[in-house]
């Protein structure tokens, strides 16, 4: 497996877990606010056996789970015998992904815990194309959607990273009508853009940082809202909080 980097332990990943962080090489979108720019180039990082990675899983007795994220996992093509190996030895499992993959999704299903799945905006391809730099089958990330939400042993997140100059509040609301039409059952998380070096100098005054009252506005209309889901804001202001706690 191409591996670009791994944090031993993190506390930011899995909520309410310590985790340690595997970083695979390699993405199919080409989001120009990504942080982890550097996972797409052929020359970085380097193979690892999988009996190597569950060693240094195994010996870390501080973590309880597993993440697995990138670039997108899903373009690994060990990634199944990865998962059925971190199963054997009882970590809690999380993968991350754009949803692009729902064939690779329902071969790993039964070996992992959660999926953290990155919606970058309503399902409307003109503006999907925006936002990741190419054209994408958004069918495949409804039938993954879907897929997800009818397993009930898995933990489903649908997180969205609010960009301004690629989202708006009609966004917002157009992605939360969309996980309401289609009965989604996991959270939904309003992440707030925070420019890191991995973005690029050049994309420093394109995209900025969304304040916290702007977030929490977008997601007014939707406290004490009876919902399928629960909606949660991700900032540096609450860190992880549902909306309804703010």
């Amino acid at each position: 497996m191409k591996i670009g980097g791994i944090i031993d332990i993190s506390t930011k990943d899995i909520p309410h877990r310590s985790s340690m962080v595997i970083f695979t090489v390699g993405c199919n979108f080409k989001c120009d606010y990504c942080h982890n720019k550097y996972l797409l180039q052929p020359d970085v990082g380097r193979q690892y056996e999988i009996n190597e990675l569950i060693n240094q899983i195994k010996t870390n007795e501080l973590v309880s789970g597993v993440s697995i994220t990138g670039g997108e996992p899903t373009l690994q093509n060990d990634l199944l015998e990865l998962c059925i190996e971190i199963q054997k030895i009882g970590k809690y499992l999380s993968i991350d992904t754009n949803g692009s993959n729902p064939d690779v999704i329902k071969k790993i299903a039964p070996y992992i815990n959660r999926v953290a799945l990155d919606l970058k905006g309503p399902l409307e391809p003109k503006k999907f194309e925006k936002i990741t730099g190419i054209k994408v089958d958004l069918a495949k990330i409804k039938d993954t959607i879907a897929f997800i939400n009818t397993k009930k042993d898995i933990d489903f997140e649908i997180r969205t990273t609010y960009v301004e100059r690629l989202l708006t509040s009609d966004d917002v609301s157009e992605i939360i009508n969309f996980l309401e039409s289609v009965g989604f059952k996991g959270n939904f998380v309003l992440q707030q853009y925070q420019f890191l070096e991995g973005v690029g100098e050049e994309f420093k005054k394109i995209f900025s940082k969304p304040e916290h009252d702007l977030l929490v506005n977008l997601l007014k209309p939707y406290k004490d809202v009876k919902l399928p889901f629960k909606v949660f804001l991700r900032d540096e202001i609450v860190g992880y909080c549902n909306i309804n706690e703010i």
